[in-house]
């Protein structure tokens, strides 16, 4: 009875009843309670929450960005859409993926739609290459020309600038700003594909001058009541001497697509020369000088691999006029440029009568000076240098003047500068040194020098010591009598130029350095060079009275002059205190109004003698300017 035992025996031996220690075996390895797995269910659910929460946030923000995307390319279409320029719009295939409706007629296909039309279809195959590495670039703007063919199988020259857009968020593609440059329209069978690319600047793209020509040409023959101006800007402050090889293509694209970015719609840019770029704009002059004001306000310093350019522009700009033939036209803001330039950086000057007067008088000037020298109307005069510790005047420099048979004494800030431009100023320079050692050769006193300014190109065309052993040996004056004056530019010339120099000082003829301090002076370059005597322009005694600044520059020229060994002379010294105060500072040789006018021939004798006394300064001789 004991071995055998029913199921319900079994399993009430094996099983606790309820209550007898049943949590116990729950809690068992491998077992959980109720407790647990309750919360273990509301942890995970609060966790599903969550994921599902931050699903729908995101799935909300994905759908704002989206549509904030789609409205900004929406904004992007409608802008180009009612743009009155060109405006096209391309993906990395070079595919047009939206375009204005101006484009349409600029391409050759009037209203049809552009979208998917790929560029290489349209675009001439020797333009290609430029323009597609342009639109391949590396995000910054540039400025191409290229053919574009017609509906007609004509071409069309158009200029564009691509901006690469392809990181900017809600863009992401490269937008075309086009316009029409072509100067006339092509006739069939003329060569036209020849004819285009002869008009376009292998460099920039832009138009060249052969092209501007022809633009001008066809505004001259366009409605008479359709104004039009001209702007040239002048682009100052780099060249091949500023650059490394091949840099200048560099400097001139950057330019392009400085100026590029500024003109409106209507402008048309072209390049002319290495530093000038011309506008035409459509409207008044006025409209020109505010065009040509923004195109300078955008030319700055220029980062190259070697260096920073310090680019500086002045512009010249002229109304176009019916009767006025392009190259009139050309000639007109070219003047106005000029005068800009004179007038320093930065600066618009329009052209008038005034500065037309002003041409026809340079004009006259430059023909007429070629037979001066024959028609005995130029002649020398002398201002006297004092040394203020003697009270004597120690030399005289040589003033070339010119009586105009029409126009009077002319001044040599008019007309040096034009006999400088020709080869005339070799001639000129070489009768000066004779005339001048003549004159002060003839002279009772036998310690007085004499000073003559030398010009750069006499001083480069070999010629100079030839000319001054001439001048010396016709004149007998002493070589130590002889004071030759150069500009700061000449020194760092060529080699042959020092080697000049050197043999005028074997002779026993001095060097003086002109209007020292205003160039670009320096001292690795003075030190151990042919120089004899600095002179200190007149530059620093503006105002010297009152600025502490340039009176410390007075003394600072004075004392590296002294730790050269080399005598410095004061030019411009037109007042008492001005003469004072160089004297306290220990400046020696003086010259200026102050201390004699520039003296004739006849009264050099008596003018040389008051020179030496600032007393008798006014009781000086009379003399023409």
């Amino acid at each position: 009875m004991t071995a055998l035992t029913t199921p319900d025996a079994v399993r009430g031996s094996a099983l606790p009843r309820p209550g007898e220690d049943g949590g116990r075996a729950l809690r068992g390895p491998g077992r959980w309670t109720d407790n647990t797995r309750v919360t273990t269910v509301v942890v995970l659910a609060c966790g599903l929450a969550v994921v599902l929460t931050a699903q729908v946030r995101l799935v909300r923000c994905r759908r704002r960005l989206a549509a904030a995307l789609v409205r900004s390319q929406d904004a992007l279409h409608a802008l180009v859409r009612s743009s009155a320029d060109p405006v096209v719009i391309v993906d990395d295939a070079l595919r047009v993926t939206f375009a204005s409706e101006a484009a349409g007629a600029l391409l050759g296909l009037g209203d049809a739609d552009l979208t998917g039309l790929r560029l290489a279809e349209t675009v001439h195959p020797d333009d290609r290459p430029a323009l597609f590495a342009a639109l391949g670039g590396d995000g910054e703007s540039a400025v191409r020309t290229a053919r574009v063919r017609q509906a007609d199988d004509g071409w069309k020259l158009v200029q564009a600038t691509v901006r690469d857009l392809r990181g900017v968020d809600g863009i992401g593609a490269l937008v075309l700003h086009c316009r029409d440059v072509s100067p006339s329209a092509p006739a069939p069978g003329d060569g036209s594909e020849l004819l285009e690319l002869s008009l376009t600047d292998p460099v920039t793209g832009l138009p060249n001058r052969a092209a501007l020509v022809r633009r001008l040409g066809a505004v001259q023959r366009g409605p008479a009541d359709a104004g039009s101006a001209m702007a040239v800007v002048g682009i100052s402050g780099w060249g091949p001497d500023a650059l490394s090889p091949g840099e200048e293509a560099t400097v001139l694209r950057a330019l392009t697509a400085r100026l590029a970015r500024v003109l409106r719609g209507e402008d048309w840019l072209a390049r002319t020369t290495d530093g000038e770029f011309v506008v035409v704009v459509q409207g008044s002059v006025a409209d020109a000088e505010v065009v040509a004001a923004r195109l300078i306000a955008t030319v700055g310093p220029l980062v190259t691999t070697d260096a920073t350019l310090p680019l500086t522009a002045a512009a010249g700009v002229s109304r176009l006029e019916a009767d006025v033939d392009p190259g009139e036209a050309l000639r007109r803001a070219d003047l106005a440029l000029r005068s800009a330039r004179r007038a320093g950086a930065g600066c618009v000057h329009r052209y008038d009568d005034a500065l037309r007067s002003e041409q026809d008088r340079r004009s006259a000037l430059r023909a007429d000076l070629e037979g001066a020298l024959l028609r005995g109307e130029l002649r020398l005069v002398f201002q006297p240098v004092v040394d203020a510790v003697l009270h004597r005047t120690v030399t005289v420099e040589a003033l070339l003047r010119w009586q105009h048979p029409e126009f009077g004494d002319v001044s040599p800030l008019e007309f040096v500068p034009l006999a400088e431009e020709s080869p005339l100023i070799v001639d000129v320079g070489r009768w000066v040194l004779l005339e001048a050692c003549r004159t002060v050769a003839a002279l009772d006193d036998t310690e007085l020098s004499v000073a003559v300014n030398v010009s750069a190109r006499q001083v480069r065309s070999g010629e100079l010591v030839p000319d001054v052993v001439a001048a010396l040996e016709a004149s007998g004056l002493h070589p130590s009598r002889l004071l030759v004056e150069i500009t700061e530019s000449v020194l760092l010339d060529d080699a042959h130029v020092i080697e000049d120099l050197g043999a005028l000082r074997t002779l026993g003829v001095r060097i003086a350095v002109d209007d020292f301090g205003t160039g670009w002076s320096s001292l690795a370059y003075l030190v151990g060079m042919p120089v004899d005597v600095l002179k200190m322009d007149q530059y620093f005694l503006a105002d010297v009275e009152h600025d502490p600044a340039r009176r410390a520059m007075c003394r600072a020229v004075l004392q590296l002059g002294t730790s050269l060994g080399l005598p410095v002379i004061v030019e411009g010294v037109t007042t008492p205190a001005t003469l004072a105060l160089l004297r306290d500072m220990g400046h020696r040789y003086l010259q200026g109004f102050l201390l004699s006018r520039p003296l004739e021939r006849d009264a050099l004798v008596d003018g040389v003698l008051h020179a030496a006394d600032p007393t008798r300064a006014d009781d000086a001789p009379a003399v023409r300017p």
